[in-house]
C-alpha cells in the first residue's frame, strides 16, 4: 500500500446560514477516514452500500464500539426512495438514535443522496458525514448538502439542503468499480471544470488516458479540483438562488433522460453525458460557444464513454421536462458556456427547445 501524502482541506461555509462542511482529500486517506468523522456524542448511524466493499469495512473497523445502527442499502438509482429513508430511521430509532449522534453515509451518490436526506429528517435534523467510494460521489455528490430522493414525476422531487459535516475523500477507494461507473462518475469532474475553470480543464485533458488507467495522481487532480470549485459555489449560495444552478450543466436534459430510462437503461454520469451534448449544442446556438470549445467538450464525452442510447421518445421526454425542478411558466433555465470555463444560465428554454436538441444530439 502506497503512503498517504498530506491530505487537502477544503472548506465550504455559509456564513448567513452558520454551517460548514469540511472536505479532506487525499490518496490513502481511507485508512484514517474514521478519525475525521464527526459526532457530538461519538456515536454513528453506518448507512453503506455492498457496493462499498473494502472502505465500508474499513469504516466499520474503525469504529468499532461506536456504531449504533448499521444499514446496508443499494447503490442504485432505484434504491433513492422514501422507503430507503424509513428504513434507516427505522434502525435508527430502534436502536435509540439521539440529537447529538451522527450518520455517516459510505458509498456513491444514491447512498449520500439517501443517507443525507434520512439525517435532515431524523429528529428534525442530524449531522452526518460523507466517505464517497465512487468517482461520481467524489466530484459532486458528496459535497454540497443536496439531499433526497426520486418520485414517480422525476428526479430529486423531495430533499433537503442539509450539508454533511465532513466529507473524506480518498481516490483508492475508487480501485474496485467497473469501468463502466468509474467512467460515467467522470463526467461530473469534467462538468466542474468546464463550467469554472479552464486551466482544470486543460490538464485533465491533457491526462484523460492516465485519469483513464486510473493513475492516482491525474485522478487526484481531477477531483480536488472539482470539489474546490462546487465548494466554493456552495458557500456563496447554498439554496440554489443563483451561482449554484450553475452546476446543473447537463442535468435537465440529463435528468429527463435518466427518468425516461426508469433509472436503469443509464447510469447517472452517462445520461448527463447527453445531457452535456445537448447543452453545447444548445451553447452555440444561443450564446456563440466557439467550435474548438465545443468540439474538445464532444471529444471527453466521446472518450469516456461510449454511453447507451437514451430513450428519445419525446412525449416522454416532455413529460419530465416540464415537471423539472427548475422549470417556470416561461419555460426552464438553462445552463450553457460561453466559452470552457465560463457558464451562463439563460432564464427560459423552451420544452420544445430541448426536445430539438435531444432528438440531434450524437456522441
Amino acid at each position: 500500500m502506497k503512503a498517504a501524502l498530506r491530505p487537502r482541506r477544503i472548506a465550504a461555509r455559509g456564513r448567513d446560514e452558520g454551517w460548514e462542511s469540511v472536505i479532506w482529500i487525499g490518496a490513502g486517506l481511507l485508512e484514517a477516514a474514521a478519525t475525521r468523522l464527526v459526532s457530538p456524542s461519538g456515536r454513528f448511524v453506518l448507512v453503506s452500500s455492498a457496493g462499498a466493499g473494502a472502505p465500508a469495512r474499513k469504516i466499520r473497523a474503525s469504529l468499532a464500539g461506536q456504531i449504533l445502527a448499521d444499514v446496508e442499502i443499494d447503490d442504485r438509482e432505484e434504491a433513492k426512495t422514501l422507503a430507503e429513508v424509513s428504513r434507516i430511521a427505522d434502525a435508527a430509532l430502534a436502536a435509540g438514535v439521539r440529537r447529538d449522534d451522527a450518520l455517516v453515509a459510505v458509498g456513491g451518490g444514491v447512498v449520500c443522496d439517501v443517507a443525507g436526506f434520512a439525517a435532515a429528517i431524523l429528529l428534525r435534523g442530524l449531522p452526518w458525514n460523507a466517505v464517497p467510494t465512487t468517482t461520481g460521489a467524489m466530484a459532486d455528490a458528496a459535497i454540497g448538502g443536496k439531499t433526497g430522493v426520486d418520485h414517480s414525476a422525476g428526479k430529486n422531487l423531495l430533499g433537503a439542503f442539509h450539508p454533511p459535516r465532513t466529507v473524506v475523500i480518498d481516490p483508492r477507494a475508487a480501485a474496485t468499480l467497473s469501468d463502466r461507473d468509474y467512467r460515467a462518475g467522470l463526467v461530473e469532474g469534467f462538468k466542474a471544470a468546464w463550467i469554472a475553470d479552464a486551466e482544470l480543464s486543460a490538464r485533465a485533458e491533457r491526462d484523460l488516458d492516465r485519469i483513464l488507467a486510473r493513475e492516482e495522481g491525474a485522478l487526484l487532480d481531477l477531483v480536488t479540483g472539482a470539489a474546490a470549485i462546487k465548494a466554493g459555489i456552495v458557500s456563496a449560495d447554498l439554496k440554489e438562488a443563483d451561482r449554484r444552478r450553475l452546476l446543473n450543466f447537463g442535468h435537465t436534459l440529463g435528468h429527463a433522460f435518466e427518468a425516461a430510462g426508469g433509472y436503469r437503461q443509464l447510469r447517472h454520469g452517462e445520461a448527463v453525458a447527453w445531457g452535456i451534448a445537448a447543452a453545447v449544442e444548445l451553447s452555440r446556438t444561443r450564446v456563440g460557444l466557439p467550435a474548438g470549445d465545443a468540439g474538445r467538450v464532444r471529444d471527453v464525452l466521446r472518450r469516456l464513454g461510449p454511453f447507451p442510447e437514451p430513450s428519445r421518445e419525446g412525449s416522454l421526454l416532455a413529460s419530465y421536462l416540464t415537471r423539472d425542478k427548475k422549470s417556470t411558466a416561461r419555460g426552464i433555465a438553462a445552463v450553457v458556456l460561453e466559452a470552457i470555463g465560463r457558464a451562463r444560465i439563460l432564464e427560459a428554454v423552451s420544452p420544445a427547445e430541448w426536445l430539438d436538441h435531444a432528438s440531434r444530439v450524437k456522441l
